[in-house]
Parts: structure tokens; C-alpha cells; sequence
């Protein structure tokens, strides 16, 4: 005898197949015969042989209703499918039920990909009856998250990226796609001078990020808010500009450079006759030394004292004082003075003040001369001195800073203004050599 299902219309055909999904959910396939296959198919008939779209399995059809025999019915088995075809001179109905509850399922465990930067997106899927409510909080973009875990891994907090929701008569689907908060990608930029520009991209959420901040834009990826963050560092990914002690480069090159003039001042005085000269032994020479500049970011905005000896360099090489002597001579019966003062710019000397004085003998006269001319005789005698500026130090031997100089650079998102500054240090300062070019051959 052949058993009905939910109506005296629709006689089973064999066994029903069951399919266990998963979360506990079942499948059910159902194949019928109908009664009177010549005229089920018409419209005027439908409704004795296809139940609606999310009815229950276990539920009576509104014509020749049957409730199911004890045991037969699952719980929360709803309609999702309903087709008819032929076999030979037999109308056949399929019907295909799931279990559809009052609250939502996932239809599977999540699928996971580590595709966005090496950051966790998870998609899950739920499915629940038509018409059951969307959960309040899988729904606001951005806000929302899970703390998702695989395993035994410590838990990774993904953000609500996108939800898609796809309505039937029999069924609500809910499908929500949710990525992990981090660093979506870093670009680096090298500028000039040791300095290079990182632009790094956040999702949801602003991370650590090195150097001065010098933009930093908003926008959205797959629903999501991503950060734009530009920052300044150095070649090595240190901050630009913490404290401006640290060159953030340096190069060799070779710099404009005055040697000093020499000058001699000297008393070759002998017997009554004192003598005094001042010669010029060596010329001032403009030459090419070996030098390095140093480049670093900063926000002070004025030269310090420090500058001028970086890299243990003597000072500022800017000589604003030259050699100078001064001549004094007094004739000690006639009173007569003879006073010379000559400056010598560009010279410098290593002689130091003297005096000496020359007297008669036997009522014959003593005599001065300056730059091989008598300037002075006198019965009694003659004392005379000669003061000396030797102008600047021999720079031979030493380094020397020959410029410091400070230019704005940049301004960071906070008004903060970050300042360029460039030191360049001579190298020890060779001796001048004659008969060749420079200092280098």
C-alpha cells in the first residue's frame, strides 16, 4: 500500500534521501507520484500537489491535509524546492526541505584567505527562515567585529567589511564578509640627501608608524575606513628630525679654501745700528680641500655653537683679523719719534712682539732703520719695540667648519616645522706644497 505524504494527492515513490548538512542541519528529498497524472499538472491543481515555499514538512496541505505518522517529522524541515517531471505514464513531484529555524545557522565554518597583506579575511554565511531578523550587531560597517580563531592561535579581531542578505519565500541567507585590522601596505620613496618618504596604509585602525607625520588621509577599502599615513625617516627607518644631532647623510667633496699669507717681523739690530724689517715670505692661495658635508633634519631653526666644532673641528674657518705690526722708535737726546703701522691683510705671522734699543759709542750716532731706511740717528741712543697682531692661527693641521647652513625643509599635519641643515667640515687642512698644483697629487 502506498504511503502518502501531507496529502492523500502526492503517494511516496521508494524512500525518501536525507542529506546531513552541517551545524545540525538535514536535507530531505522527497519523490511522489500524484493520483491522476493526466490532469495534476493543470493550473486548476496545483495547489493539491505543491505545498508553499517554506511550509514545514510536517504540515497538512490545505487540501486532503495528512499529519505525518509518528517520528517521520524533522524539526524545522521547511520547502525550499518543489519540481515535477514525467516517467513514462507517471507525474512525478520532488520535494526538497532544510532545516530553516527561527534563528540563524551557519551554513558551514568560515572561509578564511590571508590574501590583503598577509590580514585574515573571514566570510561566514547563515541561513535561517524567511523573514527572521538580521542580528543588530552584524550590521554597522566598520564597528562590528568577531575575535576569530583558528585553531589554538591566539584570536585575531576582524572588522564587518560587508554583509549581503538574499531573501526567499522559504528562506533568509546571510552572508557576511569580515577583515582584519592592520597594516593593508607600505610604500617607501626615497628622496634625496638619506631622506625617504613611507606611506603606509591602515585598515580600521591607525597603527605605529615612524617619523614625523606629514599627511595623513582617510578612505575606505571593501567597506572598510583605511588610513593613509606619510611619514619622514632616515636611510636606516629612523625618525627624521627627533633631535638634529644625527646626519642623516654625508658625502665627500672638495670646498673653496684660503690659505694665509706669511709675513716676518724681525730685529737684526748689530752694534749702533738697529734694524727692523717686515717681510712677506708667502702670498695668500685660494686651493681646493678635501671636505665632507654633513645633512641633518632638525626643528630648531638657529645655528648652535656646537656647529662649529662637529667632527672635532677647531671652529669656523672665517678669518675677520689679519696680521698687523705697529713700529715705535725715540731718539733718548733728540726726543725724535718715528712710528710705523702697516696691516697686511691675508698674512698671519708666528712672530711675537720684541724691542731692543742701539746706542752711541765714542760721539758717534746711533742709527734706526726700517725696511732697509734710516729713519732715525741720535747722540745717545735709540730704544724701539715692535707690537705684533699675527692675525689668525695657522689652519694647517686642523679641521676646519667652513659653512653651516639651515633652510625649512618640510611641515608636519601638527604645523610642526622641520629644518634642513647642512655642516661641512674640512678634512685635516694639508701643509701647502711648491711646484705642483694643490695639496693633492
Amino acid at each position: 500500500m502506498a504511503v502518502s505524504h501531507r496529502t492523500n494527492r502526492l503517494k511516496l515513490i521508494g524512500t525518501p534521501a536525507v542529506e546531513q548538512l552541517q551545524n545540525g542541519r538535514y536535507q530531505l528529498t522527497v519523490n511522489c507520484t500524484t493520483m491522476n497524472s493526466r490532469e495534476d499538472w493543470y493550473s486548476s491543481n496545483k495547489a493539491r500537489i505543491f505545498p508553499d515555499f517554506g511550509s514545514l514538512e510536517s504540515a497538512e496541505m490545505s487540501i486532503d491535509g495528512l499529519a505525518p505518522r509518528t517520528g517521520e517529522a524533522y524539526t524545522d524541515m521547511r520547502l525550499v524546492s518543489v519540481q515535477s517531471s514525467t516517467q513514462q505514464d507517471q507525474y512525478i513531484v520532488t520535494l526538497v526541505y532544510q532545516t530553516l529555524g527561527a534563528s540563524f545557522v551557519q551554513v558551514k565554518d568560515d572561509t578564511i584567505d590571508l590574501e590583503l597583506n598577509g590580514l585574515r579575511r573571514v566570510s561566514r554565511t547563515s541561513i535561517a527562515q524567511a523573514g527572521t531578523d538580521i542580528p543588530t550587531d552584524d550590521k554597522d560597517i566598520g564597528v562590528d567585529f568577531i575575535d576569530h580563531q583558528i585553531d589554538a592561535e591566539t584570536a585575531v579581531r576582524c572588522f564587518l567589511a560587508s554583509y549581503k542578505v538574499d531573501d526567499t519565500d522559504s528562506y533568509r541567507e546571510f552572508e557576511r564578509t569580515y577583515i582584519q585590522a592592520g597594516t593593508l601596505s607600505v610604500s617607501t620613496k626615497n628622496l634625496s640627501e638619506g631622506v625617504k618618504q613611507v606611506t603606509t596604509v591602515f585598515l580600521v585602525t591607525e597603527g605605529t608608524t615612524v617619523g614625523p607625520v606629514t599627511a595623513r588621509n582617510t578612505s575606505n577599502f571593501q567597506g572598510l575606513k583605511t588610513i593613509t599615513v606619510t611619514t619622514m625617516q632616515d636611510k636606516n627607518g629612523n625618525p627624521l628630525g627627533t633631535a638634529g644631532t644625527t646626519p642623516v647623510h654625508s658625502f665627500d667633496t672638495f670646498s673653496n679654501f684660503s690659505y694665509p699669507g706669511l709675513f716676518t717681523a724681525s730685529d737684526s739690530s748689530s752694534g749702533r745700528v738697529g734694524n727692523v724689517e717686515i717681510e712677506l715670505t708667502k702670498a695668500p692661495a685660494q686651493s681646493k680641500v678635501q671636505s665632507k658635508v654633513y645633512v641633518f633634519f632638525t626643528t630648531t631653526s638657529t645655528i648652535q655653537s656646537s656647529d662649529y666644532t662637529y667632527e672635532s673641528a677647531s671652529g669656523l674657518w672665517g678669518p675677520n683679523d689679519w696680521g698687523a705690526v705697529t713700529i715705535n722708535a725715540r731718539g733718548l737726546n733728540s726726543g725724535i719719534r718715528f712710528n710705523a703701522s702697516k696691516a697686511l691683510r691675508g698674512y698671519r705671522t708666528d712672530d711675537s712682539n720684541f724691542s731692543g734699543s742701539v746706542s752711541a759709542s765714542f760721539g758717534e750716532s746711533a742709527f734706526f732703520n726700517f725696511q732697509g731706511s734710516q729713519k732715525l740717528f741720535d747722540l745717545n741712543g735709540i730704544p724701539f719695540s715692535g707690537t705684533i697682531n699675527p692675525g689668525p692661527s695657522d689652519p694647517v693641521g686642523s679641521k676646519w667648519v667652513l659653512d653651516v647652513k639651515i633652510t625649512s625643509a618640510f611641515d608636519d599635519v601638527d604645523g610642526t616645522t622641520y629644518y634642513k641643515k647642512t655642516i661641512i667640515v674640512t678634512d685635516t687642512i694639508p701643509a701647502q706644497v711648491s711646484s705642483v698644483g694643490g695639496p693633492y697629487n
